[in-house]
């Protein structure tokens, strides 16, 4: 590594790399599988790039890009650029090569696939949601003896159990995470600018190791115009008494997002509000008491939504119980046991119809991690009102 590199870069040691790459070639020698197409892009907030940099330690930050990878061992990145394909050789697992954009990218797939001698076997794509449909239809017709299939689970079903090393970049996040918080707090007051808490939020993430632009929604206002339904901050209005400042606060530390949703009150709260903050933290511990190993997470989502129901709220589908990582939202099977390593966001979101059934969302939550016992929660701050 030169000097220059010297800096504290969060990513992974080789060994991790190998960990992982001996875990998809299981995966793939299992399913029958004898080469992977994984294109990435940064969609959603860098989240489409998951599977892409689950693979190879590297991420793009422009445009699409495309890994082939082998079961003996063999696997090549495909950049759009020179210094792309100059800093993957860098820090990625796989080496990287420039084919000059996605002009070039087919030619590229299809004639590393000719010379592996796999134009005649079964070929995975993970995934076909992210792969750009030129890309697609022109190494589909190029390889036209190749059965191609969906293959998005072959990664996934490795990302679902997070090793002690990626948990540690979780637990990074969550640093930032109560960071970014304090610093809403330490902002909002009656007066100031709803724009400059937000400001203060996004800076202390950013100063705390992690990757801009973050996720965060952010909502303020009295508690009947506002919920954390949608990102209506951060704008010009100001503070006023009585109003509540909502927030889902999404970091992302080395490719790992967590989340937190703590909320602001500048004065006492009503009583309708407090009757739903007092309900979301009663479906928090009712669903961190049942994230354990061996219980199913529809089951918890079940216990959730019936517990919403007998107090008069409605809860969303997911009952605010959201798996978490590389994505944002990792789309783990709900029949798929829990166990230890995996890491789940619970931020119960719940429609309010007291008074108002178009008021909801997310009060209060945390990102937690499924140990051998029970779950921890990835955020040192207390779980509670914090009343200006």
């Amino acid at each position: 590594m030169t000097e220059w590199m010297s800096w504290n870069l969060p990513r992974f040691p080789k060994e991790e790399g190998e960990r992982r790459h001996q875990q998809v070639r299981a995966e793939m020698e299992l399913r029958g599988i004898h080469c992977l197409i994984v294109p990435g892009h940064l969609g959603n907030y860098g989240s489409k790039a998951a599977n892409f940099q689950y693979l190879s330690n590297y991420r793009m930050w422009f445009d699409d890009e495309y890994i082939v990878f082998f079961p003996d061992g063999g696997g090549t990145i495909f950049t759009r650029a020179e210094a792309h394909a100059n800093w993957a050789n860098r820090i990625s697992w796989i080496p990287a090569v420039s084919r000059g954009g996605k002009n070039n990218y087919v030619n590229a797939i299809v004639d590393l696939i000719k010379e592996k001698g796999c134009e005649r076997s079964t070929i995975g794509i993970v995934d076909m949601e992210i792969m750009p449909a030129s890309i697609y239809v022109g190494v589909t017709q190029s390889l036209p003896n190749a059965i191609f299939i969906e293959a998005k689970d072959v990664i996934l079903r490795q990302r679902m159990i997070k090793s002690p090393l990626e948990i540690e970049f979780m637990r990074k996040a969550g640093e930032c995470a109560d960071r970014g918080f304090e610093a809403m707090g330490d902002t909002a007051k009656v007066g100031v600018e709803d724009s400059e808490v937000w400001t203060a939020c996004e800076s202390a993430l950013t100063r705390s190791g992690a990757e801009p632009p973050s996720f965060t929604l952010y909502a303020s206002g009295p508690w009947e115009t506002r919920g954390i339904g949608f990102p209506y901050g951060p704008n010009p209005r100001r503070l006023d008494r009585g109003d509540l400042v909502l927030n889902e606060i999404t970091p992302c530390y080395g490719g790992y997002y967590v989340q937190l949703c703590r909320p602001i009150s500048l004065g006492k709260p009503n009583d309708d509000f407090m009757h739903a903050y007092e309900l979301h933290l009663e479906i928090y511990q009712l669903a961190l008491d049942h994230l354990k190993p061996g219980n199913l997470l529809r089951e918890v989502e079940g216990k959730i939504i019936a517990l919403a129901k007998a107090k008069g709220y409605r809860s969303s589908p997911n009952a605010g119980l959201q798996n978490i990582g590389l994505d944002i939202t990792e789309r783990i099977p709900k029949g798929s046991p829990l166990r230890p390593g995996m890491t789940t966001v619970i931020h119960p979101w719940l429609d309010h119809p007291i008074s108002n059934p178009t008021v909801g969302g997310h009060i209060i939550g945390d990102t937690v991690v499924i140990g051998e016992r029970g779950s921890e929660s990835l955020s040192r701050l207390p779980l509670e009102l914090t009343i200006l």
